[in-house]
């Protein structure tokens, strides 16, 4: 196994162990190329200069910090726009940002992200997908879809934000501190497309609209049903059309999304003749959209300092100590599925082999032993849930195939998993739906999966699926795990500048889940497994495994000759009796 090894620290805002500088005359002439060179914790200098370039700053550089001395004069731009020939055909939104941020703890002040492609459709300046960024004193600039806040926790301080059509849009939460937001055309500025389970979506404080003459536009309109967006103490001009929002044509949105208003002024403040379906705040009610309650999440991150209060994790395998293992009771065993159908015993010291197997062509099958000892495995088979029992592991039943998404446009089904919550099963699994309001970032791309469900006590009749995760992020291979007093969902995140493995917590077994913590895997692990021995829960994964008391310490697993697709407790007279 690959060691991987994650620390990650409470940061104060801006600090760094070096400083790399980008100029016209060098040493970098380039961002991306000083990019390319930087660690994390690296402040990337950008003098005055004009840097017509596509920049990315990738997952594996956390707490990277862009800093200009003058937003004016120091502009990152681009000019690509939606429909552009690529390598797979047109270009869709998603593929024209000039700057692309994936990691977390990004930092930029004193900075102007461009887009200069105009009223040519789609054309995006900046997409930022890690968590807890900080954008101080920076400019946007674009015509559709200027400023991509699509996931995470995000913090723009004192910026100016200009656009026509749906110029700031995305998922993500994100605070507006005193921002200026310039109207160039027609249209309108927000299109939130906050999930249903996201507390907060797009926040404006004592922000600033304005527009050059002529101008009428919306404060948004609602990409997904659920769209949040909330305007405190913001002075409008009169291009603020009266009744305020759009429901994108479409009244069933009324009834979901979270629109509402605070204290406006200006000629654009129309309270009485604002749209029914969007609420008017009161002192008590705006005081719960603060910075600190938008943006503190699960970990506790205060953006006005920079600093983690919970931060995530990762140690590597002690190698050359006594690895740590499994303390299981002695009556118990594990029984480890892998991916190519073979069945493992053991105490997670050591794995022995068996005879067992799971059902021909049930690849990435999972398990589940009910009380009457019966085992039943669930696997994917094309577009249907495969499911078949038995009673040794030896001798299978017939798979069922049942189209479980027969009532949804679904394109796919992958990973089904199985949870007993005492009086029924949970069957978990994620697909991609075509195109429609569950769709995000890679809405245009036919692999953009999200976790459903359905109930079932005898695998023969099954609930109508729904929604069980989504987080505005693709995900699949999900796992629910009942903690004391709680339950948590293991998945992987399925985007594809991270591809690896998180955490979300909810009170019950179907949710809601809260948010998501950092990832703990390195990018490209998938599939996990876990069990719970001696205060631990011990996650193994497509690149090896890790174990954990509480969700946010990690300690790397040592390398082993067997890792598990599927992972259950039996008692360890029946492994005892496997044929080996």
């Amino acid at each position: 196994m690959k060691v991987f090894a994650v620390l990650i620290f409470a940061s104060s805002l801006f600090s760094a162990d070096r400083e790399l500088t980008v100029s016209p005359t060098g040493p970098f002439h380039s961002v991306q190329a000083a990019i390319d060179a930087a660690w994390p914790h690296t402040v990337i200098h950008i003098l005055p200069g004009t840097y017509a370039e596509r920049i990315t700053v990738p997952a594996s550089k956390p707490f990277l910090t862009l800093r200009g001395d003058d937003a004016m004069k120091t502009i990152l731009t681009g000019n690509s726009h939606a429909g552009l020939p690529g390598p797979k055909g047109p270009i869709n939104t998603f593929s024209t940002q000039t700057v692309f941020v994936q990691a977390n703890d990004f930092s930029a002040l004193n900075l102007t992200f461009e887009n200069s492609a105009g009223n040519q459709g789609q054309a995006v300046a900046l997409t930022i997908l890690g968590d807890r960024g900080i954008f101080r004193n920076c400019r946007f600039l674009g015509y559709q879809d200027t400023l991509l806040p699509q996931a995470g926790r995000q913090y723009f301080d004192r910026c100016y934000i200009a656009g026509a059509t749906d110029f700031i849009f995305g998922g993500a939460a994100a605070f507006f501190d005193h921002c200026t937001i310039h109207l160039t055309a027609n249209g309108y500025i927000t299109a939130a497309n906050t999930t249903a389970q996201q507390r907060y979506g797009y926040v404006f404080d004592h922000c600033n609209i304005t527009s050059v003459p002529g101008v009428k536009t919306y404060l948004g309109r609602p990409w997904r049903p659920w769209s949040a967006t909330v305007f405190l103490s913001t002075e409008m001009s009169e291009a603020i059309r009266p009744e305020g929002w759009n429901n994108w044509s479409d009244p069933a949105r009324e009834k979901s999304v979270r629109y509402a208003e605070y204290a406006s002024t200006g000629p654009g403040a129309a309270p009485s003749s604002r749209v029914p379906w969007a609420r008017a705040l009161t002192a008590a009610e705006a005081s719960e959209f603060s910075i600190g309650k938008v943006l503190a999440g699960i970990d506790g991150w205060n953006p006005l300092t920079g600093k983690v209060l919970h931060p995530v994790s990762v140690a590597p395998a002690k190698v050359l100590h006594k690895a740590a293992q499994p303390v299981i009771p002695k009556s118990s065993a594990w029984l480890a599925a892998t991916a190519d159908g073979q069945i493992f015993t053991g105490t997670g010291a050591a794995w022995n082999p068996t005879r067992a197997h799971l059902p021909p062509n049930a690849t990435g099958a999972h398990l589940l032993r009910t009380a009457d000892g019966v085992f039943h495995a669930v696997w994917s088979s094309g577009k249907h849930l495969a499911h078949a029992t038995s009673k040794d592991l030896l001798a299978w039943s017939e798979p069922t195939l049942t189209d479980i998404m027969a009532s949804q446009n679904a394109l796919d089904l992958q990973a089904p998993n199985l949870f007993f919550d005492g009086t029924q099963v949970i069957v978990t699994w994620s697909c991609t739906i075509a195109k429609n309001f569950i769709q995000a970032f890679q809405e245009d791309v036919e692999a953009n999966p999200r976790i459903w469900y359905a109930t079932t006590r005898d695998f023969a009749t099954y609930s109508a699926p729904k929604l069980l995760f989504d987080n505005n992020y693709a995900v699949r291979d999900a796992q629910i795990l009942h903690l004391t007093g709680r339950y948590a969902l293991l998945h992987n995140d399925n985007t594809w500048p991270t591809a690896s493995l998180r955490i979300a917590f909810g009170e019950t077994p179907l949710g809601p889940w809260g948010p998501s913590t950092d990832a703990f895997t390195p990018k490209g692990t998938a599939a996990p497994a876990a069990l719970a021995a001696g205060g631990e829960w011990w996650i193994f994964h497509s690149g090896g495994g890790v174990h954990t008391r509480d969700f946010w310490t990690f300690q790397e697993m040592p390398p082993s000759a067997v890792l598990p697709s599927a992972i259950i407790e039996v008692p360890r007279a029946f492994a005892a009796a496997l044929p080996r």
